[in-house]
């Protein structure tokens, strides 16, 4: 539901429906299903009477001051090893014309990095953050904010975990041991 001002000032809503995709593991198993629940575009975002917000998808990482708000599923005992070129070979549209191919690094199998600041909740389930220096195993009611960092998430578990993830896209400070 997207509650929304009319021009007269007065609060309402309107639903919509939200198109789930599957992403396949290197052998055509699901690894997890994305949700894209809302976008803004880059800077601030606009509110007030008569402002009709339009959902923003793409690109897939959002521009600085842009928001994305997804679940993720992962499916049991994917090892997030799933490369980019899963994700368009799946038929992840949003992965194609965006700047999602670019997160990732074939030097760093199933690992991304975005310039964003993530906040993601576990909602149920459990999912193993990898990082590059060590890994966490993250239960229902876990919070993570991650800044902009190289990781990957497994699920080693027997039932799917998910989470909710609010994507706020950041400008990146450059050095050389941090680059994609």
């Amino acid at each position: 539901m997207i509650v929304t001002v009319d021009v007269d000032g007065r609060a309402d809503y309107r639903e919509r429906l939200v198109h789930r995709d599957v992403v396949l593991d290197e052998s055509g198993r699901p690894a997890y299903l994305n949700s894209q629940l809302w976008g803004t575009p880059e800077g601030l975002p606009v509110v007030g009477s008569g402002v009709d917000p339009e959902e923003v998808t793409l690109p897939w990482f959002p521009e600085p001051g842009g928001v994305r708000f997804r679940f993720f599923t992962f499916q049991p005992m994917s090892n997030g090893e799933e490369s980019a070129a899963t994700h368009v070979s799946s038929g992840d549209e949003s992965a194609e014309p965006s700047n999602f191919l670019d997160a990732y690094d074939s030097a760093r199998p199933g690992k991304h990095i975005s310039d964003s600041v993530d906040f993601v909740h576990v909602l149920s389930g459990e999912v193993v953050l990898e990082l590059e220096r060590r890994e966490v195993l993250l239960r229902p009611g876990d919070v993570v904010i991650m800044r902009g960092t190289w990781h990957k998430w497994r699920n080693e578990g027997t039932q799917p975990c998910t989470v909710s993830s609010v994507m706020v896209g950041a400008k990146r400070h450059t050095s050389d041991d941090q680059s994609h």
